[in-house]
Formats: structure tokens, C-alpha cells, sequence
């Protein structure tokens, strides 16, 4: 068969409208999904083998995730939040039965990311701690998955932290890189925060500390319901 330029021409193109008919068919818009009312759920990053980040006094990240995690459940239950903690105590949430530590990571990242996918929650909020190879850097910052209500839920709560700390941090919420694996390809609304800098020692001192960490959940607690009166 001899095909003609034009031929060929509307070929391309209805493909090209079939094709986007599709994706316009099959993508659902972040604001049109229904979400379970009053459920959050809070994510304390790593746990078990991996320790995440340590700080020179030899504290780990692990540990302090859980703790600003449970004082922010302490706080949104006393808001009437119905709360699912992705875990309550030290250990990984992998489900594979391999002794490979990479695999066993993966594993667990894969479960967080179906409880984010699959909890219908009104948002993820996963606690951390940061660090960096120059101690002199500091200050919390929220990092976002790529839709919009994930960017305003991260921005209310940088802001939030931001007002309530009131120690001169500059820095602003961001999208999360794609090396953040459970937010890839999510519609639902999800932030990660880091609390500060493990690596500069006055503000691991703070972090150690319970009262500072309450301080912390407060704040992105009001992040969190500054959010609400956005949507």
C-alpha cells in the first residue's frame, strides 16, 4: 500500500487525540479525590537495621522521627484526627523475607508507599531529620510530592515552622527529588518534613530534646490545619 503524506499526517494526529483522550480519561485530578474525613497519617522515617542519619552524640534518626511522630499523633487525636501511624516502634516495615538489606529497604519503602496510596487519609506527613557534610547549615524544611494540594500542605507547614520556631530560617518548602521513592506518581497529598540538621550540633542538642520536639509537632500541626482552610 502507498501511503501519502497527508495520509500519514491524519494518521499522527488522530493517534494524538487518541492518546490524550486517554490520559485525560485514566489520570484522576489530585482535587477530585475523595479522601477519608479527619484521617492523617504520620510516617517516622526509617526504623529497625536502618537508623537513618546519626548525629556526632551518636543519637539516631530513627529514634527522634518516632518520638516528633508521636507527639504529633498526641496532638491531631486531641483535634479529633483519627491517626494511622505507619509504624509505633522500632523496627523496618519490609515484608520481604530476604536478609538483604537493600532489598529489605526497598520492601519497606514499598509499604509506605501503600499505605500512602491506599489509606484515603486527607494527608501523609512522614517525619525526618536532615544532615549534611558542613555542620554550619540548619533549620527545617518540607519537601512535597508532585501535585497541588501536596504544595500548599508543604508550604503551610514551612511557614508554620517558620513562624513558630522563630529561628531565623530562611528556607523555603520544595518538591521532593525524585530519589524519594513512595512519593512517585502519587495523587494524594503527602510532605516530608525535615526537622533540622543532625549535623550541626546546636541544633541536634534541640532536637534531643522532648520539649523542643513537642514544640516541633505543634507547629507542623498548625501547618497541617492552615492547610485545611486552603482546600
Amino acid at each position: 500500500m502507498v501511503w501519502k503524506k497527508t495520509d500519514i499526517m491524519i494518521g499522527c494526529l488522530f493517534l494524538s487525540v487518541m492518546w490524550m483522550t486517554y490520559v485525560a480519561l485514566t489520570t484522576v485530578a489530585p482535587a477530585s479525590i475523595p479522601f477519608a474525613t479527619n484521617t492523617l497519617v504520620i510516617d517516622a522515617g526509617h526504623g529497625g537495621l536502618d537508623g537513618g542519619s546519626q548525629g556526632e552524640s551518636g543519637v539516631l534518626e530513627k529514634d527522634l522521627n518516632l518520638s516528633v511522630a508521636f507527639f504529633l499523633k498526641e496532638i491531631a487525636e486531641a483535634d479529633g484526627m483519627n491517626v494511622i501511624m505507619t509504624r509505633t516502634e522500632d523496627k523496618s516495615l519490609h515484608t520481604t523475607e530476604s536478609s538483604r538489606i537493600r532489598v529489605q529497604k526497598r520492601s519497606d519503602l514499598e509499604y509506605r508507599k501503600k499505605i500512602l496510596n491506599e489509606s484515603g487519609a486527607m494527608a501523609f506527613i512522614s517525619i525526618h531529620m536532615n544532615k549534611f557534610e558542613q555542620s554550619k547549615y540548619r533549620g527545617a524544611q518540607v519537601f512535597y510530592a508532585g501535585n497541588d494540594r501536596s504544595k500548599i500542605l508543604g508550604e503551610c507547614i514551612q511557614q508554620a515552622l517558620i513562624d513558630g520556631l522563630n529561628d531565623g530560617n530562611t528556607r523555603v518548602a520544595k518538591r521532593a527529588p525524585a530519589s524519594v521513592y513512595i512519593f512517585k506518581n502519587t495523587v494524594w497529598t503527602a510532605v516530608m518534613v525535615e526537622c533540622g540538621f543532625l549535623s550541626n550540633p546546636e541544633e541536634e542538642a534541640l532536637l534531643c530534646q522532648e520539649e523542643y520536639q513537642k514544640r516541633l509537632a505543634q507547629h507542623i500541626y498548625e501547618g497541617f490545619k492552615l492547610y485545611l482552610t486552603k482546600i
